[in-house]
């Protein structure tokens, strides 16, 4: 074969295998170019999960933080929000004036008159009246002002005045719900009533009466945040004896299938020898009975059915209490001379969260917020409700005569004299 013939065949050859290895190459490229494709999917749906854990770790860091800051921080300091002189220049020294937490801010309440400041240092209403013998209650959202041992009684909210009644009878008590609803203790010489009315002072079409001789007297009564549930502390003697009997009535639509009197549930045996001098409901579903002995707490969880779920029984003596709508806190006095005084807390089921020995001498109880004040003169200690110190300064700017919670973990009403100040800690 001719040299030029081979050669040309050489050549068809080995353009022949050029165009294969590019071909090969293309479907190289081909695949990487997809293999790549896949692989950037992959990572990006990593990317999402990635990216929710990451910002699950931040809150789960935030959610720390503010753990820490509420309950493991010890501040030992404060600021002074404002003050304001609580003398309007027409009181004299003797003149009764009292002082109660209410909607973030605080009621100044005298013989003559009342006041609200709301947390900014503004006073909000003013209300004029003539009372021989001053007493408040208040709910997270109304306040009742009245006459013990008179007639008059006025309700309020956070922006005015909402009603005013006058009863039959002397009040004895008073307390109020959330939604407005005030009951009373009304007293004359032969029985004890307890009345309702609405929160524009209009009566309430039901009577309880109870006669001192059988029933006993009511000695505190507490209703529940939502104004259906009344709780009721009979206190009687016989045959020389204390007799305590605790009642529930419910003026709601369960309590119409019960009796007139609408009781639901009553305890007696438990307190027998006790008294029992105060009732709490903390919620709807919650309540206690503070007794010389103890604290007991119940479940309304099933409105026809109360239920005593604990009741903590002390050797030492309740010296004060406090509560809010989570927690109960008990202070005891201490055993003997070289013991210390003790600060428990509970939740509103009962459960022991904190027992403290305080290792000072206090003057003043207060709850604020989930927070537990004890004063020490001029000293201010805050437990969270997980017993852990929050707080210990000293106020430098008066000598302290009363302590008033500020309605949040974190802030205090301190009266010093006149001065009415609102701090921070």
């Amino acid at each position: 074969m001719p040299f030029r013939l081979k050669k040309a065949q050489q050549r068809i050859i080995d353009l022949a295998y050029l165009k294969e290895s590019r071909e090969a190459n293309k479907q190289r490229l081909r695949e990487n170019v997809i293999s790549n494709t896949d692989s950037g999917k992959d990572d990006f749906r990593l990317s999402p999960i990635v990216f929710i854990i990451v910002v699950l770790f931040c809150i789960a860091g935030i959610a720390f933080g503010i753990y820490w800051v509420t309950n493991r921080r010890l501040s030992t300091e404060y600021s002074v929000q404002w003050e304001r002189n609580s003398d309007d220049g027409t009181q004299t020294v003797e003149t009764f004036k009292g002082y109660k937490a209410f909607a973030g801010g605080i009621i100044k309440y005298t013989k003559d008159g009342a006041e609200y400041i709301d947390k900014k240092g503004n006073v909000v209403w003013e209300r004029s009246y003539q009372l021989n013998s001053p007493i408040i209650e208040v709910s997270s959202k109304y306040a009742v002002i009245g006459d013990q041992g008179g007639t008059d009684l006025f309700i309020f909210d956070s922006t005015s005045m909402t009603g005013s009644s006058e009863t039959i009878f002397p009040i004895s008590i008073l307390k109020i719900s959330d939604n407005g609803v005030v009951y009373g203790v009304l007293n004359d010489s032969a029985a004890e009533y307890i009345a309702a009315f609405k929160s524009d002072g209009t009566a309430i079409d039901l009577s309880v009466k109870s006669v001192v001789i059988g029933d006993g007297y009511p000695f505190d009564i507490a209703v529940s945040p939502d104004g259906t549930e009344l709780l009721t502390s009979y206190v009687s003697i016989e045959n020389g004896q204390i007799n305590n009997n605790i009642v529930f009535r419910n003026f709601g639509a369960i309590g119409q299938n019960e009796d007139a009197r609408r009781i639901v549930g009553g305890f007696k045996d438990e307190f027998a020898g006790f008294l029992a001098g105060r009732v709490n409901f903390s919620t709807n579903e919650y309540s206690q009975a503070f007794y010389d002995g103890g604290v007991a707490f119940f479940s309304t969880e099933v409105l026809n059915s109360p239920e005593l779920i604990a009741n903590e029984r002390f050797d030492e003596k309740i010296e004060t209490i406090g509560y809010s709508e989570e927690m109960v806190a008990v202070a005891l006095s201490a055993e003997s001379s070289e013991a210390s005084p003790k600060l428990l807390i509970y939740n509103c089921k009962g459960e022991l969260k904190a027992s403290i020995d305080i290792d000072y001498k206090y003057s003043e109880m207060c709850v604020t917020g989930n927070s537990v004040v004890l004063r020490s003169g001029n000293e201010i200690h805050v437990y969270g409700k997980n017993g852990v110190l929050r707080a210990n300064f000293e106020f430098t700017e008066g000598e302290i005569t009363k302590i008033v919670g500020g309605g949040s973990d974190n802030e205090l009403f301190a009266l010093t004299g006149n001065l009415l100040y609102r701090i921070r800690y």
